[in-house]
C-alpha cells in the first residue's frame, strides 16, 4: 500500500538592511501568490513591541506570525515553533520569513540549520538578500559593515528600488553587488513599478535550494554598530474630533523626525494609520521618505491604530523624548485624542545565535 506524502511547504528567508524594501517586497509576493490561489504566510521580526512591518504584511490577506525581542538567528527554536504552527494551522505553500533589519550570519545561523536539519518538512529556497539600489553602489566604501556583510552571505541579491536608477545608475549598483559576492544571481526590482516582481515569483516558486556553505563571522564584530542604533515603538489609538487626513499625519510624524535628528543617524522609521476607512503607511530612511502603501480612502473620522517604529543611531533617553513628544504633539497639532498609549525604547544587547555555522 502506497503512502501519499504531504508537499513540503516552501520556505523562503529574504534579509536586508533597514529601508531595504522587505515589507514591501513580502506583501507583494504575498498578494501575487494568493490571486494565483496558492497558501501563504510570513513570519516577521523585531526588537520591539509592536511591528508595523506585521501589520501592514497582514493587508496582503497572509496569515502573520512575528517573532519579538530578538532576531531569528537567537530565538530559533521559537522560529520554528510558529513556523511549524503555521503549516499545522494554515497549511501553507510558501513560508515568506523577514529577519531583522540589522540581523547578520542569518545563512549560517537560520538558512543552513532549516535546510540541513528539517529537509523533509521545508523545501528551503537559496537565501536572498534586499539591497536598496539607490544605494548599492557605495557598499563598500560604506562606514557601517552590516549590509555589506548581509550581502556577501546572499545567494540571490534582489535589487530594489530600480525606478529611482537611470541606466548607468543600475550598472553601478549591479556592479558593486557582484564584486561584493561573485557567485550570488542578481536580480533588480521595483515594488512600484512592478518591474522584476515576477521574475522574483518565479524564484520564489522554483524547485532551486539554498545550498551556500558560508562559516558565519564572529558577531562580536557587529555588536558596537548594532548597540550604537537605539529602538523605539510604539502604538495607539486615535480618536478623530473630526475627519483626519491620513497621508498628512504620517507625513507630519516623519517629518518631524527627519528634523529632530542627523540625516545619517535615520535608519528607518515607520508609521502605519490603519482604520475601517483608511489606511496607510509611510517610511523614513535618511532623508528620503516615500509611501509605502495606501488602502481606502485618504481621510477618516472613525477610531484609528496607530504604530510606529524608529530606528536611530541615538541614546535610547534621547530617542524615547523626541519621539515620545512628536507622538504626543499630534492631539496638539490636530483634531484628534490619542489613547491606550504603549511604548519602548532600548539599545539592543548583543545576541547569541542558537546556530551558526563555522563558529
Amino acid at each position: 500500500m502506497s503512502v501519499e506524502r504531504t508537499p513540503k511547504t516552501r520556505f523562503v528567508v529574504i534579509g536586508g538592511y533597514l529601508g531595504a524594501g522587505k515589507t514591501t517586497l513580502n506583501v507583494a509576493l504575498a498578494k501575487r501568490l494568493k490571486a494565483q490561489g496558492r497558501n501563504v504566510a510570513i513570519i516577521t521580526n523585531d526588537q520591539g513591541h509592536a511591528l508595523v512591518d506585521t501589520e501592514y504584511a497582514r493587508s496582503s490577506g497572509a496569515d502573520v506570525r512575528e517573532i519579538l525581542g530578538g532576531c531569528f538567528c537567537s530565538t530559533f527554536p521559537e522560529f520554528l515553533k510558529s513556523a511549524r504552527s503555521l503549516v499545522q494551522v494554515s497549511r501553507p505553500d510558501v513560508i515568506l520569513a523577514e529577519p531583522i533589519g540589522t540581523s547578520t550570519n542569518i545563512l549560517s545561523s537560520v538558512v543552513d540549520p532549516l535546510r540541513k536539519q528539517y529537509p523533509e518538512e521545508f523545501s528551503v529556497s537559496p537565501f536572498m538578500v534586499v539591497v536598496d539600489g539607490t544605494r548599492a553602489a557605495g557598499l563598500s566604501t560604506d562606514k557601517k559593515m552590516i549590509p555589506a556583510h548581509q550581502v556577501k552571505e546572499a545567494e540571490i541579491v534582489l535589487l530594489s528600488k530600480i525606478d529611482l536608477l537611470d541606466d548607468e545608475g543600475k550598472r553601478k549598483a549591479q556592479e558593486a553587488i557582484a564584486a561584493l559576492v561573485p557567485d550570488a544571481m542578481i536580480v533588480p526590482y521595483s515594488s512600484r513599478s512592478g518591474e522584476g516582481i515576477d521574475k522574483i515569483l518565479e524564484l520564489v516558486l522554483s524547485t532551486q535550494l539554498s545550498r551556500k556553505d558560508l562559516a558565519g563571522e564572529d558577531r562580536r564584530r557587529f555588536d558596537a554598530e548594532k548597540s550604537s542604533m537605539s529602538w523605539f515603538s510604539s502604538t495607539a489609538t486615535i480618536r478623530p474630533k473630526e475627519k483626519i487626513d491620513a497621508y498628512g499625519l504620517t507625513t507630519s510624524i516623519l517629518r518631524s523626525v527627519a528634523m529632530s535628528f542627523p540625516t545619517d543617524d535615520i535608519a528607518h522609521v515607520k508609521v502605519t494609520i490603519l482604520s475601517e476607512q483608511a489606511g496607510a503607511k509611510m517610511s523614513l530612511v535618511g532623508d528620503s521618505a516615500q509611501v509605502d502603501g495606501l488602502r481606502g480612502g485618504r481621510y477618516f473620522n472613525d477610531s484609528a491604530h496607530l504604530v510606529v517604529n524608529a530606528r536611530v543611531t541615538a541614546p535610547s533617553q534621547r530617542l524615547g523624548e523626541v519621539m515620545r513628544t512628536i507622538v504626543s504633539k499630534l492631539s496638539d497639532d490636530m483634531p484628534l485624542e490619542l489613547g491606550e498609549i504603549t511604548e519602548s525604547c532600548f539599545s539592543p544587547q548583543p545576541e547569541t545565535p542558537t546556530f551558526i555555522a563555522g563558529l
